[in-house]
């Protein structure tokens, strides 16, 4: 098949915070297997790794970028600056995507490329497909109340991961005939699966230094405790309020992913599994191998649409 009549794959790659080592999979495995990708669409850490793989980035490049990913490079990107709009000014997200990606333009990627954000004041869906790269990824990425949203023109963006987790649709309007989407938002978990979890100790030992304080009155210590605590009682107990939390926010990203999911299905969807992968950008390879292991599976399928996509269009000639 010559490439003026080769089949346009594209890659609409979710939202999923340090769940995002998986898209270095995906694109690993489909560069072995010489897949070409025409297109690319993402939302927040979909839209960094996407523009990265459309800016020129190698998947192997992309993979030791997770890889070299530990505690101080991490800490810098997240470095507490307490602006006014956020925890953080981003400087070092922003810095870091400017060493990587210099100063492109989307409009002037070798790979067509979309990346959506959220305008904080009207809630819409933003699709960026032309301006400055790095500040594209960035307003695609910043997380409400801990990155300050980025001004583009006269719209303020944040992540785009609160309003299209899984671009599909960004990625068929940048002519990809078949779309694969890779899914690696969160999904809600039985909380009492988690009820040992190494995480709940901080807000634990917190609370007793607290309690230890003689100004923390017996009135606080009882609220912390039904907050941070598990109480006994019959059966299972009470999650505390950072699981319930979280558990909420998966909950309400999965509704929005299956809604627009029956609006602008893709073709082909990708789901890693990422349950014993945990969010931590500190495990970068179990989620780079959840990503090709994922991919992997899914070749058959993606050989049948080409083949389809492939005999409709000679029919057609």
């Amino acid at each position: 098949m010559t490439e003026q009549n080769q089949t346009k794959i594209g890659l609409a790659l979710a939202s999923g915070g340090a769940r995002g080592a998986a898209h270095a999979g995906v694109l690993k495995v489909l560069a072995q297997e010489g897949i070409p990708i025409s297109a690319v669409s993402g939302s927040s850490i979909g839209a960094v790794v996407g523009g990265s793989y459309a800016a020129g980035l190698s998947p192997e490049r992309i993979e030791e970028e997770w890889l070299n990913t530990d505690l101080p490079k991490v800490v810098r990107s997240f470095l507490p600056t307490f602006p006014r709009a956020g925890l953080s000014s981003g400087s070092g997200l922003r810095s870091y995507l400017r060493s990587a990606l210099g100063d492109i333009r989307i409009e002037d990627l070798p790979v067509p490329f979309a990346a959506v954000a959220c305008d904080i004041d009207t809630g819409e869906a933003v699709v960026l497909r032309e301006g400055p790269l790095v500040d594209a990824l960035r307003a695609s990425s910043a997380i409400p109340g801990i990155f300050p949203p980025l001004r583009w023109g006269d719209r303020f963006l944040v992540d785009g991961g609160l309003v299209e987790p899984l671009p599909v649709r960004a990625c068929r309007d940048l002519g990809a005939e078949i779309v694969i989407g890779v899914d690696i938002v969160p999904v809600p978990r039985p909380l009492s699966a988690e009820r040992h979890r190494p995480g709940r100790r901080l807000p634990a030992r917190l609370g007793k230094e607290l309690s230890a304080r003689t100004l923390v009155a017996a009135t606080v210590a009882r609220p912390r405790d039904e907050a941070f605590g598990e109480q006994p009682g019959a059966g299972r107990s009470v999650p505390g309020i950072y699981r319930i939390l979280n558990q909420a926010v998966a909950i309400l990203e999965q509704e929005i992913v299956h809604l627009k999911l029956a609006l602008w299905p893709a073709d082909l969807l990708v789901r890693p599994d990422l349950s014993s992968v945990g969010v931590s950008y500190l495990h970068a390879a179990e989620g780079v191998r959840a990503g090709e292991e994922a991919m992997e599976a899914s070749l058959p399928a993606l050989r049948l649409l080409i083949e389809q996509a492939t005999r409709a269009a000679e029919s057609e000639r």
